[in-house]
Order: structure tokens, then C-alpha cells, then sequence
């Protein structure tokens, strides 16, 4: 009697049909949300680990900045108490996610208490953020913070001796998928030389630091804030600045993260566009819309203008008026462009601190009053986006004064290293 083989069970069949390849679910995975992606870490070990090597990780970032759509986009805003210890320091100090409207979206409040003085920020780039130390007497430290993940990683001390740091930049090198820290330092005058310009780079592939030297001598930082935080696009850090000469030369000094070389970028002629004697001041370095950016606020008289010529010229353009400038093809001169005018009227002094994906200039307007209430003026602060094309500007709330804004989005960087954070 014949023995036929019976057909395997269907429920094994149903498993085999609906099992998907490793790679495939991986393919899915990184096409998650930050969060459920962490999540998915407990499903098994082989996940667990997969999730956590530098393949997915850049996989991830990569789709979510390719499919953006503006959805993951937020600002990213430091906002200390101030740039001194606090009294009470527990004060918290939170970067603060917000969403294309400034509806508070998230807030991360900084990893360590140690961190609450004399902090700033020094960029963020693909959801990592740069906090520096800038304490006068203890050395100072620096650190690479994931809050989405709550991972940090405190960078290698490193100084160089008889100088003082005066800047950080962040930047991400796209050729290679890695981070770099640029500090600069001012070394002591010497007798036949101005202040020198070394700088240090740090390179998070290989966890270490290295000098750069700087060609520029007597560059000074032109910033309204303590931390001279530079501007990153096009691959390129850029630092607002002058040279200190017989007059001041106002210019951009630059760092290509791609071939860790220093260079210059001039700014554009606009003494064509005010009376002879008047130069219009740079204010400060940002991106707008993509593309390199300055605002001027302000006129300082060289020579040649009397001052009816001058009274004439500022009743037109008051010192809080500015003009906006755009470098439409990266480094080249020629496409430096005047795109708009702003005036502010009735307030004491602007600052900008930053400048939305969308174009809106991020603005702190001091000393805000009206003629009824001009005698009132002093201390009434008002924080503001404004849209440059139709001049709206938006209230936005803020309690505390930001320090800067860039534009940030949930990511992975971090998780296959760095100190996983307690509580």
C-alpha cells in the first residue's frame, strides 16, 4: 500500500507567504517617526542592533530630509535666562521646537544642570545640537546633544595655549556623512602683527581634534550676541566680521567643512546706493530661503557728507531700518542682490536673531511704544517674525529673550554612540 506525503499545514504556509526579508522591514523602519522607531527597538535583537548601526541611521535621515514636506520641520530656539549664572539654578534652560505657525511643538530641557551657565549654542544640524561652555575660569566644554534620542556626547577637551576661544561653528559634510566643530581662537598681538586667528577642528568620525591655521589677521566678529554663532549653508561656515584698518572693512570669513580650508567672501559695493560719506553697517549673517544672507541696520558717517545731507538722509532711514541682501548663486559677487527694505518705526532698537525656512526674519523689537505712550517706551519688549514680502509681523509670545534660531528635525544621529541620558 502506497504512502502519500501530506501537504505541510496551512498555518505554516500563511507564515512563509507573509514573512518579510530583513532588509525590506528595514526599509520600513526608516521611514518612521523618530519615536516609533525607537520603540520598535524591543520587538527583537536582531531589530534592536539593526536600528542602532550607522547604515540606518543615515538611511533614516536621508528619507525624512528627502520627504520632508515641511512636516518634521521645526525652530529650534535657545532661550537662556541669561548669558550670566542665574540665581536660582534650577531656572531651566529648554530648546523649544515650534512648528511653521510658532505653536511650542516640543521642549528639551538641557541635559545636565552643570550646562544651565554660561551656555551657548553653536548650531544644529540633522537634529544634533552644539552646546558650548564659554565659563572664564574653569575650561570650558563641549558638547554633541541628540534630544529627540536623549543622547549626548561630550567632545575631547582641547585648547590652544596663551589664547581665548571667540567662536564655534557646526557644521554636517554631507561628502563624507560626518560632523565637524570648528573653534576659533585669538591669540596674543605681537609686536609687527595684529591679533592672530588659529582655529581647531573637530571631527566626530575620528573623535579628535586639529589645528587649521587662519590667513586673516585683525578679523574682528560682528554680532549683537556674545556667541558670534556662525551661519552655515552651501557646506560653508560664515562669520560676519571686520578688519580693523584705517577704516572698518567689513567681510565674511568662511570654512568649507568639505576641505577644512578658510577663506573670504567680500560683501557687496552698496556705497552706490547712499550719499557719499554713508556706509551702511552689516548687521548679521543668515539664510534666507536657502541662500546666504545679510541684514544692515544703521549708518556710520565716514567723510564727505554735511550734516543736512545726513539729517535729510536719516528722516527716510531711521538707525532701525535695514536693507536685505542675498547672495543668489553661491560665491559668485555678482549676484549679490538688494531684495528688500525694512523700517521699523517706534522702537528704542531691533535685533535679529534668525530667519524661518519660509522667509520670515525673527526680530526683538526693544523699547517698543506708541506716541501716546512715548514717555512709557523703555522696557516693553516685543518678540516678532516678520514676512518680508508682505511686512506682516506676528507677536510671538516668547517670555525670554532667544539667543538663536535654525531650523531643526528629528533624527537618529547619536544612537549607535554617545551617553544615553537618565530620568
Amino acid at each position: 500500500m502506497s504512502q502519500t506525503r501530506e501537504p505541510p499545514p496551512r498555518r505554516i504556509l500563511r507564515q512563509n507567504k507573509n514573512h518579510l526579508p530583513h532588509d525590506i522591514v528595514l526599509k520600513i523602519l526608516a521611514r518612521l517617526p523618530v519615536k516609533s522607531v525607537l520603540r520598535f527597538r524591543c520587538v527583537s535583537k536582531t531589530w534592536c542592533s539593526s536600528i542602532a548601526t550607522p547604515n540606518f541611521i543615515s538611511n533614516h535621515l536621508t528619507y525624512h530630509k528627502n520627504n520632508n514636506n515641511n512636516n518634521n520641520l521645526a525652530y529650534l530656539i535657545y532661550i537662556p535666562p541669561t548669558i550670566f549664572p542665574p540665581s536660582n539654578i534650577n531656572i531651566p534652560i529648554f530648546i523649544g521646537g515650534y512648528d511653521h505657525a510658532f505653536n511650542r511643538i516640543s521642549e528639551y530641557p538641557i541635559p545636565f544642570a552643570s550646562l544651565v551657565s554660561y551656555t551657548v549654542s553653536a548650531g544644529s544640524c540633522n537634529g544634533l545640537v552644539c552646546l558650548c561652555q564659554v565659563r572664564p575660569t574653569d575650561p570650558s566644554h563641549i558638547y554633541l546633544w541628540n534630544p529627540s534620542i536623549r543622547k549626548v556626547k561630550r567632545l575631547p577637551d582641547f585648547s590652544l595655549d596663551h589664547s581665548r576661544r571667540v567662536s564655534s561653528g557646526f557644521a554636517y559634510q554631507s561628502e563624507t556623512n560626518d560632523y565637524k566643530v570648528v573653534n576659533i581662537y585669538q591669540m596674543p598681538a605681537s609686536n609687527h602683527h595684529g591679533h592672530e586667528l588659529e582655529a581647531a577642528v573637530y571631527t566626530l568620525s575620528s573623535n579628535s581634534w586639529r589645528r587649521v591655521g587662519i590667513s586673516v589677521t585683525n578679523f574682528f566678529f560682528s554680532s549683537p550676541f556674545v556667541s558670534s554663532t556662525p551661519t552655515f549653508v552651501s557646506g560653508v561656515l560664515h562669520w560676519l566680521g571686520y578688519i580693523s584698518e584705517a577704516a572698518f572693512h567689513y567681510m565674511i570669513l568662511t570654512f568649507d567643512v568639505n576641505n577644512d580650508k578658510f577663506g573670504e567672501i567680500a560683501l557687496p559695493d552698496g556705497q552706490q546706493l547712499l550719499p557719499q560719506g554713508l556706509m551702511a553697517v552689516p548687521n548679521c549673517l543668515m539664510v534666507f530661503k536657502g541662500k546666504l544672507a545679510f541684514i544692515t541696520l544703521d549708518y556710520r558717517k565716514t567723510s564727505g557728507i554735511n550734516d543736512n545731507e545726513y539729517g535729510e538722509f536719516m528722516s527716510s532711514h531711521p538707525r532701525d531700518s535695514g536693507f536685505i541682501w542675498v547672495m543668489r548663486e553661491y560665491g559668485v559677487h555678482e549676484s549679490w542682490s538688494k531684495l528688500f527694505f525694512v523700517k521699523f518705526e517706534n522702537v528704542e532698537h531691533v535685533y535679529f536673531f534668525g530667519c524661518t525656512s519660509r522667509g520670515e526674519l525673527l526680530v526683538i523689537k526693544n523699547g517698543v511704544y506708541t506716541e501716546s505712550n512715548a514717555e512709557q517706551r523703555r522696557g516693553r519688549k516685543v518678540i516678532v517674525s516678520l514676512d518680508l514680502e508682505t511686512l506682516h509681523e506676528k507677536d510671538l509670545g516668547f517670555q525670554n529673550d532667544p539667543l538663536i534660531a535654525s531650523s531643526f528635525m528629528e533624527s537618529l544621529v547619536l544612537l549607535d554612540g554617545a551617553t544615553e541620558l537618565s530620568g
